[in-house]
């Protein structure tokens, strides 16, 4: 059930306080949550007539258009763009505890460094398939993130199954520069 108060907030904020704007009815109902007119409304209408809150500017048809009967000041207590970016600095602290809570936290060089330490062989390799997996990430992931820290700090060894492919050459072993 639409309340006059919410036809009222609804005509100010379409409109915009200007009394020259001019709307309709079925203007207004999805800013009312409506589908389609109804008896309620057609009486809320009438009586905003007759308080002089509003006044039917001409008929077209079936149409009947309207504006505010005076420019009126839209009141707000937070300006919308306030309200906005409050609403997204919440919305992104909450996502940023999600992801965290869900994927971790974002990986980083130093865990990279950390898990080759812990994957490599005695001769100082390690496969890119066996570090990737142990850091719970995608091949995209991994290579989008590692891929030019890998080619700067370590030497590329070809063979493995999964790498960098570099002048045709599939290499998936790495080992520490000296």
């Amino acid at each position: 059930m639409v309340s006059k108060e919410d036809v009222k907030k609804v005509i100010i904020q379409y409109t915009g306080g200007d009394g020259n704007k001019e709307f309709t009815k079925s203007t207004l109902l999805p800013y009312l949550g409506l589908s389609k007119s109804n008896k309620s409304l057609d009486k809320i209408f009438d009586e905003l007539l007759k308080e002089g809150f509003i006044k039917l500017v001409k008929t077209s048809g079936n149409r009947k258009y309207y504006t505010l009967a005076k420019a009126v000041e839209k009141r707000e207590e937070n300006p919308p763009h306030e309200d906005f970016e409050t609403l997204k600095n919440v919305l992104r602290e909450v996502l940023k505890e999600y992801f965290e809570l869900y994927f971790g936290h974002p990986k980083t060089t130093e865990d990279l460094d950390k898990v080759y330490d812990f994957v490599k062989d005695d001769l100082g390799m390690a496969s890119i398939k066996d570090i990737r997996e142990q850091m719970g990430m995608t091949l995209e992931q991994f290579m989008a993130k590692f891929r030019d820290y890998i080619i700067r700090n370590y030497e590329l060894i070809s063979g493995g199954k999964e790498g960098i492919v570099k002048g045709g050459v599939l290499y998936g072993i790495i080992r520490r520069r000296k």
